[in-house]
């Protein structure tokens, strides 16, 4: 790759944040039939997915995947981290074709060295333009939301009759009563838990935003290597407050362990993305694969299963989920900077 792709990254990300008034329509999705994969002959060819996000929602794809072409799919589920350091380790001999999830400073970062191909999908112009990458590196899925969780249940019971506020604020997170209490992704291996120390960091400045995170590292029971974790431990109990992305809580409340979620003003966001693996064995299976995923079908399974926004704005958004217009994100945050400063950040942060 040339050697000024990474600035080329920067320079999208940032003309997209900064665009990001984070409109949920008028930005010409196709209001035409899907051009899906369906028509396409695959069958007995194999697709090998690389999924960071949930299990259930990459099942449902390759499913329906698979009845439109025929085409044979498997995925690993791994976390943002992990996808990310195999496919660097694999980069000689990739093991799979796909990378379906993790965040956009991962894949923005797997571009730049070189382990993602570009692709000009022809369902391009169903996706926001913010979201994706100009060259075909990769394309934007579903957006993330960090937010502050707590178990309702717990709170009611055991820290509202001592007449202490719910946690809705990250100055709420470093109260003493709830030291021991909050549980949040692994920064170095779940692309959640690197969102949120990085925009913490982006918005504070260094100073302050060192000072917050020392603070609230004291006051962390337990890091996880999944993003989705956390929710879940909170949902059950086992801690009152989780730190993850709004949607992964709502998956959580819908199973009936009730978390009360809030994004906190100037919340860290992303989006999920599709790129493929450079020097794929199954190219053909894995452009229709990305093809697919762009529509408005794969769009509703997505919502469906993540409770996540998605990125074609002909699919409608999760029910009680604000519009994009209306998430209090921190529209400056920097999806590049924070994938180029994870090593020297999660080092600095777990040092402190």
């Amino acid at each position: 790759m040339k050697g000024d792709v990474f600035m080329k990254w920067k320079a999208l990300l940032a003309c997209a944040v900064a665009g990001a008034a984070l409109m949920m329509t008028g930005c010409g999705g196709d209001k035409t039939a899907d051009k899906a994969a369906a028509g396409q002959d695959l069958k007995g060819q194999k697709l090998v997915m690389y999924v960071s996000f949930h299990e259930d929602t990459a099942k449902e794809l390759a499913e329906l995947f698979k009845k439109k072409t025929g085409a044979d799919v498997s995925f690993i589920r791994l976390p943002t981290g992990e996808a990310l350091a195999r496919i660097m380790a694999e980069k000689d001999a990739p093991k799979a074709d796909i990378w379906l999830g993790g965040t956009a400073d991962a894949h923005a970062k797997a571009a730049a060295d070189g382990l993602l191909k570009a692709y000009k999908s022809k369902n391009a112009n169903m996706i926001m333009p913010e979201y994706q990458d100009k060259d075909g590196y990769w394309y934007g899925t579903y957006l993330e939301v960090m937010s502050i969780g707590y178990n309702e249940k717990r709170f009611n019971e055991e820290f509202k009759p001592k007449g202490i506020e719910p946690p809705t604020k990250l100055e709420d997170l470093l109260k003493p009563e709830f030291k021991g209490e909050i549980i949040m992704p692994d920064p170095r291996k779940s692309g959640t838990g690197l969102t949120f120390i990085s925009a913490i960091l982006q918005k504070m400045g260094p100073e302050k935003g060192w000072a917050y995170l020392k603070a609230l590292k004291s006051q962390v029971a337990q890091f996880t290597p999944s993003g989705f974790t956390p929710g879940q431990k909170a949902g059950a109990g086992e801690y009152l407050i989780t730190l993850n992305f709004l949607s992964d809580q709502h998956l959580v409340s819908n199973k009936g362990q009730k978390l009360v979620s809030t994004i906190y003003e100037d919340a860290g966001w992303t989006v999920c993305p599709v790129g493929e693996i450079n020097n794929n064995a199954h190219s053909k299976v894995a452009e229709a694969f990305i093809d697919f995923v762009l529509t408005k079908e794969a769009g509703d399974i997505l919502v469906k299963t993540t409770n996540g926004i998605a990125c074609n704005p002909d699919v409608a958004p999760p029910k009680d989920t604000p519009a994009l217009k209306d998430l209090t994100l921190f529209k400056a945050y920097d999806l590049v900077k924070a994938g180029a400063e994870k090593m020297q950040n999660c080092e600095k942060f777990f040092a402190e």
